[in-house]
């Protein structure tokens, strides 16, 4: 018994029984899940998963890996800033080296909000392209949804940046 659990018999409480008068709280004991590196919330032990029932992320690959990346609906049309390129260079540094980030704006009327802005990062190597495709890809930033994609390097490196044709629906 750890030392909170004889305290607690020594005031009438047993092993799975609720606390209070009526035994109607709760019974397991709260815990502290890490969110990330440096953050956590408390949760009911009994709403914890084990390791093995975590659910693994799953990715859908648009294509063979490249090692350019294109980060949709990141910031919306008339959103992009002055700090938005070294942002996203200083995010995407922990998968990889950074060799060039690119931010192309369509400004066309009527253009679908979520595509306005294609955000273009090259890495190194598709090792390092891959790692921030399946951690950005469905992440949110600033309330939004980001979506990943492998980009083709030679139309990259042509600076072609704008959606092919029949690309983006309507357009």
């Amino acid at each position: 018994m750890t030392a909170a659990q004889r305290m607690m018999a020594k005031m009438g409480w047993k092993e799975g029984q609720g606390l209070g008068k009526q035994e109607q709280g709760i019974v397991t004991p709260l815990m502290a899940r890490k969110t990330d590196r440096r953050a956590g919330v408390i949760v009911n032990a009994s709403e914890t998963k084990p390791q093995s029932e975590k659910k693994v992320k799953s990715v859908n690959f648009n294509g063979p890996p490249t090692r350019v990346l294109l980060l949709r609906n990141m910031v919306g049309p008339g959103e992009v800033d002055d700090e938005l390129e070294d942002e996203v260079a200083s995010e995407c540094a922990k998968y990889g080296t950074v060799t060039r980030v690119l931010i192309f704006e369509i400004t066309e009327p009527n253009f679908p909000t979520d595509e306005a802005v294609r955000i273009f990062v090259q890495f190194e190597r598709l090792e390092e392209t891959t790692k921030a495709l399946v951690d950005l890809n469905g992440r949110y930033f600033g309330g939004r949804v980001v979506s990943a994609t492998f980009y083709d390097e030679e139309r990259f490196s042509q600076n072609e940046l704008a959606p092919l044709p029949g690309e983006i629906p309507g357009f």
